[in-house]
Order: structure tokens, then C-alpha cells, then sequence
């Protein structure tokens, strides 16, 4: 019971963590495509040479095994990356948001199909109040659900989600046994891969260029926001239960709100307030016995 209580302590600071990304990110003189690609790759460089230098081991038989489900994950990391990037040309950060953040919901019913874990009523009700929470946090609620012509973003931002859950449901079902180290280090490197030629197609890569801030966030970014994050994230998301890992997803948007408003002096409603409590009410009674 302590290990797993460890576990969760993890996987939510690491969920936490996530939260400040938002400002590195604006801090950052790249397109968000742009920096989703070189953050790939700083991570998979470190990863590889620590992978190395640690005289960390895969048998034939595990790597046989893995490296299916771990190029499908790495695919669901760049299509999770793109889709939600991709849906703020399209529509608010505010509709996206709401619409990325279904992917607790998507996580827990296919934890529930694929892989047959029992969820209590008690933590889909949670779920459900914590994503109206974000809904509240997010503007939704004053700014009216999203036009016609917002719709392509709102797809995009769930297809962005929908890739999520499908990491969570690959790591879970398929890669428990594997190293967590390897295993974080080969989904980045395909998504590495991917997002390439997504960022050639989209952006005029010419144009590119870096001061000494940005380089030094986007090391930051790549080796301590990513390559040791991921690494916490991906050991702790298969040893603790999907729900309680859906719920603690949201301590993500939750951070995030609170560091735009207390160091980037962002505005929050009574709207906002209510949200957070909301969504931290609910991974509080959600854990609750």
C-alpha cells in the first residue's frame, strides 16, 4: 500500500510538473512545432546516453516483444503533440483545452474495454466533475461553446487526446515489464522522427533563430521537463489504478492556470476559482476510501 501511495505521489508531481510548461514554451523563440521536435530529440539524446552510461540491459526476447507497441507509442506522442498544437490555429486555447482534456474520460472507458479494468461509479463521477471543472477554468463557460467554424480545432484537439489515451492504454497492456528508461527513450525517438517532417511542411524553417534564453530553455525543456519527467511518468502510469491516474492528469491544466495568473499576471474569473476547486475537489475524493 506505501509503494503504490509512492507511486501516486509521483505520477501527480510529475502530472504537476507539466503545468509550468506553458511559459518555457512562450519563452522559447520556435514555433510550438519547432520546439516539439527539438524537444524530442534533446530528450532521446540524453535518454540514449544514459541508457549507455548506466550499463542498463534488453534482452532479445524483450525487444522482440516491445518494439511494436513501442513504435505505436511513439506515433501516439507525435500525433498527440501535433493534434493539440495544431488545433490553436484553428479554434481558442480555451475550446482546444476542453476538448484535449476529454482524454481522462477516453483513458478510462478504454482501460474499461481493452483491458478490462474494473473503474467504481464513484471515479467516473469524479472524472466527469473535474473535466466540468476544466471547462470553467478553460472560459468555456462565459465565452459559449465553440462556432461551426471552430469545429476542425475541437476535432483536432481530441484527436490530440485521443492519441494520449492510446499511450496509456499501450504502456499499460503491453509494456509494464519493459525498462522505463529504454522504453520513454524509443517512444521519443519516433516521435522524434515524425514530427520532422511535420515541422518542414508547416513552417519555413529558414526563418529559424535562437538566442542564448532559448537555447538554454530548450535544454531545460528536453532534459529535465521531458527526458526525467517522462521517465517517472511512464514507471509510475502502469503501477497505479487508470483511474486514479486520469484524475491526476488534470493537476496538469490545474498548474498551469495557477502559474499564469501568479507569475504571467494572467487574469482569473470567479469562473476559474470554482474550476480549480472543482478539479482538485475531485482527485481528493476520488482517492478517498
Amino acid at each position: 500500500m506505501k509503494k503504490e501511495s509512492k507511486y501516486k505521489i509521483e505520477f501527480l508531481i510529475v502530472m504537476c510538473a507539466f503545468g509550468i510548461l506553458g511559459p518555457i514554451i512562450k519563452a522559447i523563440n520556435l514555433p510550438s512545432s519547432a520546439i516539439a521536435c527539438l524537444r524530442a530529440w534533446i530528450s532521446t539524446i540524453v535518454l540514449t546516453i544514459y541508457f549507455v552510461l548506466s550499463k542498463r540491459h534488453i534482452s532479445k526476447e524483450t525487444l522482440k516483444a516491445s518494439i511494436v507497441p513501442l513504435i505505436f507509442c511513439g506515433i501516439c506522442m507525435a500525433g498527440d503533440w501535433i493534434g493539440l498544437f495544431e488545433s490553436y490555429n484553428y479554434t481558442t486555447v480555451a475550446s482546444a483545452t476542453v476538448a484535449y482534456y476529454m482524454e481522462p474520460i477516453f483513458v478510462v472507458i478504454g482501460c474499461a474495454i481493452f483491458l478490462k479494468e474494473k473503474i467504481r461509479k464513484k471515479h467516473y463521477i469524479c472524472i466527469l466533475v473535474a473535466f466540468v471543472g476544466m471547462a470553467m477554468i478553460s472560459g468555456i463557460v462565459e465565452n459559449g461553446v465553440p462556432k461551426l467554424a471552430d469545429l476542425k480545432g475541437v476535432l483536432l484537439a481530441m484527436l490530440g487526446g485521443l492519441f494520449y489515451a492510446g499511450i496509456v492504454l499501450l504502456n499499460k497492456k503491453y509494456l509494464t515489464d519493459v525498462d522505463p528508461v529504454f522504453r520513454t527513450d524509443v517512444q521519443l525517438f519516433v516521435a522524434g522522427i515524425i514530427t520532422i517532417p511535420y515541422v518542414c511542411l508547416t513552417e519555413d524553417v529558414s526563418s529559424f533563430s535562437l538566442d542564448t534564453k532559448s537555447v538554454l530553455l530548450l535544454l531545460f525543456l528536453g532534459v529535465v521537463m521531458t527526458a526525467f519527467t517522462y521517465i517517472f511518468y511512464f514507471t509510475n502510469i502502469v503501477r497505479i489504478p487508470t483511474q486514479t491516474a486520469a484524475i491526476f492528469s488534470y493537476g496538469d491544466p490545474v498548474v498551469a492556470v495557477i502559474v499564469s495568473v501568479l507569475f504571467m499576471h494572467e487574469p482569473i474569473t470567479i469562473y476559474g476559482i470554482i474550476g480549480a476547486i472543482l478539479v482538485i475537489g475531485s482527485a481528493i475524493v476520488g482517492e478517498l476510501e
